[in-house]
């Protein structure tokens, strides 16, 4: 007996099918007309030099870009496995959560903000989603039924949500905390081995790099990182923001009110409460991006949809809010691609998805076919590569990161090279008395702002060389002199002479706190030293006046540039006199 006829439309196959297409089919013109965001620029360059592992994250990302833009060499190459993406994550959570009623399901699920940024936006955030839910589909399965083909897809989860981004590992911990069972199958056991094996070339990677990722994250990252009630609002208010504040509600109600009545339930709550958790626990020490929690909003809705579903009284609600939810989604998705909001009198920058591919052109006109180097900022560098297809750096001083451009070794092959230097100001500033101010800067009025460049015949910078701080102590008294060991390494396979046109070179000690710099000193003159492999030496620096922690670092300051990224940052304690 047929029982198709009697289903309602909102149940039927056929919308289930046209949704997703029509789903795919947006994301794809999204894709396609929409410039790229900052980030997604940036790990476009990462795409450009594939390695097993990033300075800030897995390669999973980079995989993905560079197969999407080998098919199509624009915006939409570099986010079409995205879209892909986004497609099956639907499905996995249509199955996972047991909908009936697509039509109400599409609504809710296309309310929530997060989905909507995954759907097409090429960040490491939305493989992990996409191996996060494969993961909960898989286990599901696997929690019920043990075989081979439950655990191949366990193991692809796993390597997939490692190889995206960190916070898979989460993940991992509260789903398999709730089942200590699983230790019992023999079947784990191989699931464990072969992910381990599969992650070597990442953790061989990290070894070869000294761990780089992880001393980003856990001090580089963390080094200004201090109590402020701020971060904790920022971090819930980001949460509100993801879920989408007029759904937020019965995302959250009905999710939590589910009972954890089985061994995936409980896994799937587990993820909710710990994930969200620590992400708060965390903003307590320093500033906490919305989107770390990205993994929870599967459980979210896997919990809570069957409660939704057959509560038929929030439906009309539910179907009034998301299509309120949806009219406004729209209107910032025709943003993305068309600024109609007024301008002054021109294209302009306001935002990182508008103009940028004029303001790269422009950018090109005046450089030709010199490399272009920004100072602090990656996105820029990472914006005129992919727009302009001409080599770009970006050179990074006291106050700012390092990054996969200085990871790229691309600074070395610059050394002696004519480049473009382009800044949005006259001068890099260390603190409000110190300035590093361009040598003979033009200008050009470009995308409503000014710019201010200088052509450096002989360009040298040195964040390249490694700087080793030895010190042994961690706590010295106020305004003490103390003496600071260090050892100046040369990665590269020849001698390298330390020189400048535009000035000397110096050795300087830095004391930072809260991301400010406390006191500065250039110690030692390094102008033409002749770096072989090593050079060791004592800097004698004087400590901050008054007492509480600190980061000392050690840079080089050449010329007419501001003190680089040298030494890792050594955390010291400036201790009361007694």
């Amino acid at each position: 007996m047929d029982t198709t006829a009697n289903k309602p439309f909102t149940h039927a196959k056929q919308l289930y099918y046209g949704l997703l297409a029509l789903w795919f089919i947006i994301n794809l013109f999204q894709s396609y007309f929409t410039e790229l965001l900052h980030d997604e620029a940036y790990y476009y360059f990462y795409s450009t030099h594939l390695a097993w592992g990033y300075y800030d994250h897995p390669p999973m990302i980079a995989l993905l870009i560079r197969l999407g833009y080998g098919l199509f060499p624009n915006e939409l190459g570099v986010r079409l496995f995205i879209v892909l993406m986004s497609v099956a994550v639907l499905m996995m959570i249509v199955k996972m959560a047991g909908v009936k009623n697509y039509l109400l399901f599409f609504v809710f699920v296309f309310s929530i903000f997060i989905f909507q940024a995954g759907g097409f936006i090429a960040v490491p955030d939305t493989p992990l989603i996409f191996f996060a839910t494969l993961f909960f589909y898989a286990y599901q399965k696997y929690a019920g039924k043990e075989n081979w083909t439950n655990a191949l897809l366990l193991i692809l989860g796993i390597t997939g949500m490692l190889y995206s981004k960190y916070s898979g590992v989460p993940v991992l911990f509260f789903t398999f905390v709730t089942n200590l069972k699983i230790v019992k199958r023999k079947s784990f056991w191989v699931i464990l081995a072969i992910s381990m094996l599969l992650m070597i070339p990442h953790l061989v990677w990290q070894i070869n790099h000294h761990f780089i990722s992880f001393y980003f994250f856990l001090v580089e990252r963390s080094r200004n990182a201090y109590f402020d009630v701020m971060n904790i609002v920022n971090y819930l208010a980001g949460q509100l923001a993801l879920m989408n504040p007029l759904i937020a509600f019965f995302l959250i109600y009905y999710a939590l009110k589910n009972k954890a009545e089985n061994i995936f339930n409980r896994a799937l709550l587990a993820n909710i409460y710990g994930v969200f958790g620590l992400g708060l626990l965390l903003s307590f020490v320093g500033p906490v991006e919305a989107n770390w929690t990205v993994t929870a909003y599967i459980p979210l809705i896997v919990l809570a949809w069957p409660l939704i579903e057959n509560k038929l009284r929030v439906h009309k609600a539910l179907y009034i809010l998301g299509g309120i939810s949806m009219v406004l989604i729209l209107v910032l998705r025709v943003y993305l691609v068309y600024d109609f909001m007024p301008a002054k009198g021109g294209p302009e920058l306001k935002n990182e998805f508008h103009n940028w591919k004029k303001w790269a052109l422009e950018i090109k006109k005046i450089a030709g076919n010199r490399p272009v180097v920004f100072a602090n900022s990656y996105q820029k560098a990472s914006k005129y590569l992919f727009y302009a297809k001409r080599e770009s750096f970006t050179f990074n001083y006291l106050l700012y990161r390092k990054n996969q451009f200085d990871l790229a070794g691309i600074e070395p092959k610059l050394a002696g090279k004519e480049v473009l230097f382009v800044y949005p100001e006259r001068g890099m500033r260390l603190t409000d008395p110190m300035c590093y101010y361009l040598p003979h800067p033009d200008s050009a009025f470009i995308m409503g702002q000014w710019w201010y460049y200088s052509v450096i015949k002989h360009y040298r910078s040195y964040n390249f060389l490694p700087v080793k701080i030895e010190m042994e102590n961690h706590a010295f008294p106020p305004s003490t002199l103390i003496r600071v060991p260090v050892e100046v390494d040369n990665p590269l396979d020849t001698a390298l002479t330390v020189k400048q046109d535009g000035g000397d070179t110096y050795l300087a000690v830095a004391f930072t706190r809260n991301g400010k710099v406390v006191s500065y000193r250039e110690v030692e003159d390094i102008s033409l030293l002749r770096l072989y492999k090593k050079y060791n030496t004592i800097l004698l620096a004087m400590t901050p006046p008054e007492p509480g922690d600190y980061h000392l670092r050690v840079c080089i300051r050449s010329g007419w540039l501001p003190p680089g990224l040298n030494s890792k940052v050594y955390k010291i304690k400036i201790r009361k006199r007694e």
